[in-house]
């Protein structure tokens, strides 16, 4: 879906502008949740989701926790894109349990796996990541996380020392921005296990 805004300039020519991407759409709604408390028991969900009418997730009962608040940004803006609606109600459940990770094929990349899959996203390369894309990783101890991209810290010599982030998480008391170290320490992020999907426009 590439729609464009023609301009034309001086009525001497015309020149395509992209419309807003739907990673703006992403930061814009990741940003609209805020706080909440961290728990990891029901559908970590900081809402109710439908699809066409049906409920496939309830709120959840307490806090929310890491796929459940990436799943929620990422259900809006392709449900908001009309990206779900050749889909049916036993693929949009699958979707969001390739998502959780609840599958063995999902197991390690969820979220880009489930994309990819389904044809609604794109894998990203580490160089081209940007904020608003969808990061699934895991550290060195093997514990994971879901988290939205915001951007690569990096050290002197432009190596990829960590990454910001936006997910719910115990450090922030649930939704916030968060860093984290890549490297090879137990806690640290493995970056060769580090998956970035994109929602096509």
């Amino acid at each position: 879906m590439k729609n464009l805004l023609f301009i034309t300039l001086l009525g001497l020519s015309t020149v395509s502008v992209p419309a807003q991407g739907l990673n703006d759409q992403v930061m814009k709604i990741a940003n609209s949740y805020e706080g909440g408390g961290y728990k990891w028991s029901s559908s970590g969900t900081p809402k109710s989701l439908y699809f066409k009418d049906t409920k496939i997730l309830s709120k959840s009962v307490e806090g929310t926790f890491c796929s459940g608040y990436t799943f929620t940004v990422a259900f809006d803006v392709m449900d908001n894109n009309q990206l779900l609606d050749d889909l049916n109600l036993s693929t949009v459940k699958w979707l969001q349990r390739s998502w959780y990770g609840s599958t063995e094929e999902s197991a390690e990349s969820q979220c880009l796996f489930a994309l990819k899959k389904l044809k609604i996203g794109t894998e990203v390369l580490h160089t081209n990541a940007k904020a608003g894309d969808f990061v699934q990783f895991w550290r060195n101890n093997e514990s994971g996380h879901s988290v939205i991209f915001l951007d690569w810290i990096k050290n002197d010599s432009g190596e990829i020392s960590g990454i910001k982030y936006r997910s719910t998480q115990r450090k922030t008391n649930g939704i916030g921005d968060r860093v984290e170290t890549v490297g090879i320490g137990e806690s640290n992020i493995d970056i060769d296990r580090l998956y970035i999907v994109r929602i096509k426009g």
